[in-house]
């Protein structure tokens, strides 16, 4: 199902200046934001504000293809392609951060977009100069630590400034091989970040609703179109897999127990000039029922999220139970 997968798990530390200010929540939609500004000003040669799908170069633009891709995937209703990276904000509710305390959190990129993190680190970089959160705080971009098995590998050397051409892939082969040691008809999902899931059970157009409290088939059918479309768009193809079939099973499988409560936020865009929803469920719930088929999904959904707002870190969850 996910043998041709892969990704690469990043860890990166921003050390302050002095101290920088960050929202108790929401630490992702900040983080996006800066690093999406500071490599557009750096590599976008339009006018601020400009139209990306207007560009000549955006096929070969760094910008278009980390931040804002288009028409990778050759499929109409896959148009907007899906970011190939995943932010992992912290999960701790503070709001300062010290040379002392620094600020770390997780990327995550997929398949070949790992080839673009030197143009992850240099906006980092930069944007250390100008400043970061509530109140532009100034940072340094300490080493950057690949994660792989629970082992830690520093693969960008701050003092040297340094990037090391290593692609430390975490390939399906492995996450098949880890899906082998879960339980097979029991697993609780613990949700660590807003999951925000819509399901349309008609199909009809404009009929998809939020779902407060998800079944399993929401989650799978939301995973599978998910990890189906970051495989088609940077992992070279297709999932194979049987659509229909998974989703029809996924409803056999039953809750067990469910603890999630529902979170209320919302996120204003400073360059939209609107206010999103990013309302969603967090907490556990535990399903029951055969599981085997579709537990590769569920261990890919651990790095890459489920749901909307993905790349800002919303739709975050572990797997607890094996």
């Amino acid at each position: 199902m996910i043998e041709h997968f892969s990704l690469a798990h990043y860890r990166f530390t921003f050390i302050p200046e002095d101290t920088i200010r960050m929202p108790a929540y929401n630490k992702g939609n900040v983080l996006r934001g800066a690093f999406g500004s500071s490599l557009r000003r750096l590599v976008c040669s339009m006018d601020k504000g400009a139209d990306c799908n207007l560009c000549v170069l955006k096929e070969k633009c760094a910008y278009a293809l980390i931040f804002s891709p288009v028409g990778i995937i050759d499929a109409k209703r896959l148009r907007n392609s899906p970011r190939g990276y995943v932010l992992k904000p912290p999960l701790s509710q503070d709001t300062e951060y010290t040379s002392s305390s620094p600020l770390k959190f997780d990327m995550l990129f997929v398949g070949d977009r790992v080839k673009y993190l030197p143009y992850v680190v240099v906006p980092f970089v930069e944007l250390g100069k100008a400043g970061i959160g509530l109140n532009r705080g100034k940072f340094r971009l300490g080493d950057i630590e690949s994660l792989k098995g629970g082992a830690t590998t520093t693969i960008y050397n701050s003092s040297t400034n340094t990037v090391k051409d290593r692609r430390p892939y975490i390939t399906g082969e492995e996450l098949m091989k880890k899906a082998d040691t879960f339980n097979k008809d029991s697993i609780t999902l613990r949700f660590l970040t807003p999951t925000r899931i819509k399901y349309n059970p008609t199909n009809e157009k404009g009929k998809s609703r939020v779902v407060r409290t998800p079944e399993f088939h929401h989650i799978i059918r939301r995973l599978r179109d998910r990890v189906n479309a970051l495989s088609r768009a940077y992992c070279g193809k297709a999932l194979d897999i049987d659509f229909k079939g998974i989703a029809e099973r996924a409803m056999n499988v039953g809750t067990k127990k469910n603890s999630l409560k529902w979170l209320e936020i919302k996120r204003k865009s400073r360059t939209q000039r609107t206010t999103h929803d990013q309302s969603g469920f967090i907490g556990s719930i535990t399903f029951e029922g055969d599981l085997k088929e579709f537990l590769p999904l569920l261990i890919v959904g651990e790095y890459v999220h489920v749901g909307e707002d993905a790349v800002f870190g919303n739709g975050w969850y572990r797997i607890e139970d094996r």
